[in-house]
Formats: structure tokens, C-alpha cells, sequence
């Protein structure tokens, strides 16, 4: 028992352990880029395919070949070519001011117009049918009174 809690009698200095450990942390990073694209161009999303297929014909030899492009050469490149034109034309859409013609800007003036007029007629119309109402109920109840009378005088 005494045996395990005791250090180990072997290399227990600190300052040898945090030396190994930057040594083995700069042997990973130059195993890691030995790997690595040459340039930064070579690792973009849409270049990186056709720049390897390039450099192997080239008789480089890669350690790690890339699988063949999805699609072909000439299909990107009509993809590039319309992305290029909608760019474009979204670049002149955003760029063209946002203005009504003239002629719409007074026929939407004049339609703003006539909506106010109906509901004006609306509202004249609306108040007309509760006056009307109000009248009905007002008859309504002075029949029923009279018929009452009736019935009254009637025995």
C-alpha cells in the first residue's frame, strides 16, 4: 500500500514533461501540414477538385487523391457563367431606384380616392339601415301596444 502512493522514481521532473509535450505538439503540427494544400487557393469549396486533377497530371504524385468531380468541367462551368449573370442582374436590380411611374402613381391615387367615396357611402348607408331599424322596432312596439288595447277592451 505505502508502494502506490509513492511517485514513480522515473523521469518526474516538470520541467521535462512540458518540454516533451511542446516537442511532440511541433512533430504533430509538421506531420499535419506536410499534408496541406500548397496555396489557399487550392483549398476552396469550388476549386480544389479541378486544381488536384491538374497537379497529378502534372506527374506530382498526392498521398491523398480527391474523388472525382461530381460533375463534369464544362457543366461548372456554365454554373459559374449563369451565376455570373445573376450576380449581375441582381447588381442592376438593387442598383434601379425604387420609383412608381407616373401613370400608376395616378391611378392608385385615383382608386385611394374612390375607396374613400365608397366608404363614405358605406358608413351613410350603414347609418340609414340602424335609423331604419331603430324605426321597425319603435312600429313594432307601438302595434303590440295597440293590440293590447284591444284585447283589453275587447272583454
Amino acid at each position: 500500500m505505502d508502494d502506490a502512493c509513492k511517485p514513480s522514481q522515473g523521469f518526474s521532473n516538470p520541467i521535462f514533461t512540458g518540454v516533451m509535450s511542446v516537442v511532440m505538439g511541433i512533430v504533430t503540427m509538421v506531420r499535419l501540414t506536410r499534408n496541406m494544400p500548397r496555396k489557399l487557393i487550392d483549398a476552396t469549396l469550388y476549386s480544389s477538385s479541378m486544381c488536384r486533377v491538374d497537379e497529378t497530371t502534372k506527374g506530382q504524385t498526392h498521398p491523398y487523391q480527391l474523388p472525382a468531380p461530381a460533375i463534369s468541367n464544362t457543366d461548372y462551368m456554365s454554373m459559374m457563367k449563369r451565376m455570373g449573370e445573376l450576380e449581375e442582374k441582381v447588381i442592376v436590380l438593387s442598383k434601379t431606384p425604387v420609383a412608381m411611374p407616373p401613370e400608376k402613381e395616378q391611378l392608385l391615387n385615383a382608386t385611394l380616392s374612390r375607396v374613400d367615396a365608397l366608404e363614405q357611402e358605406l358608413s351613410a348607408t350603414k347609418k340609414a339601415l340602424e335609423d331604419a331599424l331603430v324605426r321597425q322596432e319603435e312600429l313594432l312596439a307601438y302595434i303590440e301596444k295597440k293590440k293590447k288595447k284591444k284585447k283589453f277592451f275587447a272583454f
